[in-house]
Parts: C-alpha cells; structure tokens; sequence
C-alpha cells in the first residue's frame, strides 16, 4: 500500500477584500485549503521515512454569494494561483501501535481579487501550517489507516488592512483533523479528513471569522494497479457567528457555509510516488465566495 499523494496545500487561498468590504469578504476566509484531502487521507510514512509533496492549485470565482445564495458583491472576481510544497517525516521512535509524524506546509500564493473597492492582485508568502505531531494508526490487517494532527496556522503571508488583496489572513488557527482511509476491497478506497477551524481576532481590523467544521471526502476505484478513478468533494458548515470588535455581524452571525464536488484521477509511477489530478465545483454556498477548483498534486519520497 503506498502512502498519500495529497495533503494539504497551505494557509490562505482566498484574498482580503478592502476594508470597506471586510464583513463581505474576511469571514469567507479559513486557513484550511478545503478539498485537498481526497486521497490516501489516513496514511502517512512509514518510520524513518520523508516525504515530498506539492500541491498546485487554480480557484476562481466570479461572485460572493449571499446568506441566501445569490450575488452579494457587484463585480466581484477572485483569481489565486498557489504552489505549496509540504514535507512530512515519521520518527522512528512511536507510542505502542502509533507513529509519530511530523510536517510543515510553505504557501506561494498569487491573489487578484476585483470589487466596487478597486482591484489588487498580490504575490507572496501565504501563512505556514505547522504539524509537529501527527499521530498513525494502522490496522493489522492493513485495511484501515488513521491519524490525528492538532495543526497550527501561523501569519505569515502578506497582509495589510488598506490592500485590496492579500496572501495572508493575519491571524492564528488552530486546525484540529483526524484523517482516514478505509479499504473495504482491493480496488476500493474511502477517504475522509474532519476539520475544525478556530481563528483568533484579526488585529488590524478587529474582525474575528466563526469556526467551521470541514469534511472532504473520496470514494475511489483502481481500474488497474497503477491508475484509479474517483469522485470526490467537500463540505463546509460555519457553527458560531462572526464578531467585529466583539460584537455579532448581523443578524445571522454571517455564517458561510459551501459544498463542492468532482472527479479525481491518480497515477502511481512508483511504490511510492504519484500524481492526482482533480477538479471541485462549488454550491449550496452561503457568504463565500463561489466557483471553481482544479488541482494538480504529487509526492515521492527523498
């Protein structure tokens, strides 16, 4: 059984609006790149092993939807490229049947973000995810691959209140996911990553986003020992309000919430080493702003 493909690509994949616009555009930010987790979700190195990956991704939008669906920013237009390299070792030492893995995620990130504000188009250092300890479990019978991570989203992308956009958000998270992956058959693979996201107040603006619980998700079948087919997606649900300067925005807290979903295709080259190529497009969305993703991710070892 190889290990993953994907991880995470990195802090940060949408831009800040301008300041006039803040309520419109900070809470649709969150740390976690949702949908990277679809493949070999619950699997890691195995001891003593390092792993390369790097993720490649193209979002666009072309509106923010409102509480109920429809366009709540005239003009709006979002465009982020970012190339993300990620290293993951586990220690040769564990705890019992556990691993002990290790990893950090760097974001390169090119926003362009257009509204009634103005456009502004940013290329720069997004924030770092740090994961010091992820802790493995796999099941005797190999079927059955898992591991937690209490990651951290450090500000260290580009940011400041009077730019149109930004690569980063200003603000710590905390990043809390378990991963899994269950073969039921040889050909077969469900994966899933459960994510919740809690971020500290934005300094500089005094906004502080709700949290929000993020599931992505995979059920893939191998046509062959190298190749497999998929579909995958996302779901995201924001469960407490957004604050400005400790108070509620809005009636509703302005809570966002999006789904999204797409075909994947995996090649393995080698034991382990490989390629995924994926696509989500994105619905049922609520105070985010709503488009397209394609990925392109690969790992090897070094």
């Amino acid at each position: 059984m190889t290990y993953p493909i994907t991880r995470r690509l990195g802090a940060g994949l949408l831009a800040c609006a301008a300041a006039s616009l803040a309520h419109a555009t900070e809470n649709g930010q969150i740390s976690y790149p949702v949908g990277v987790n679809t493949v070999l979700n619950g699997l890691l190195p195995p001891p003593g092993a390092t792993q390369f990956f790097n993720y490649s991704i193209y979002y666009s939008a072309d509106r923010f939807a409102g509480p109920h669906g429809g366009s709540a920013v005239p003009g709006f237009r979002l465009d982020v490229v970012a190339e993300t390299p990620r290293i993951v070792h586990t220690w040769e030492r564990g705890l019992g049947p556990f691993t002990i893995s290790s990893s950090a995620i760097v974001p390169i990130q090119r926003a362009r973000l257009s509204t009634p504000a103005g456009t502004g188009t940013k290329t720069a250092l997004g924030d770092v995810i740090l994961e010091p300890f992820m802790l493995g479990y796999a099941s005797p019978a190999k079927d059955f691959h898992a591991f937690f991570s209490p990651s951290f989203a450090v500000p260290t992308g580009a940011y400041s209140s009077s730019r149109i956009a930004n690569t980063g958000l200003n603000t710590y998270a905390f990043l809390p996911y378990l991963s899994m992956s269950w073969f039921p058959g040889p050909r077969w693979e469900v994966s899933t990553t459960t994510l919740i996201e809690a971020n500290t107040r934005n300094r500089a603006t005094g906004y502080q986003s709700g949290s929000v619980a993020v599931l992505d998700y995979l059920v893939g079948y191998a046509v062959s020992p190298r190749l497999q087919l998929g579909v995958q997606g996302t779901l995201l649900k924001q469960f407490t309000d957004d604050k400005q300067d400790g108070v509620k925005v809005g009636a509703d807290g302005f809570r966002g919430q999006a789904a999204g979903i797409g075909p994947q295709l995996r090649y393995m080259w080698g034991p382990a080493s490989g390629i995924a190529v994926k696509y989500q497009h994105e619905f049922a969305v609520r105070n985010r702003p709503q488009g397209g993703k394609l990925w392109v991710q690969f790992s090897f070892p070094i």
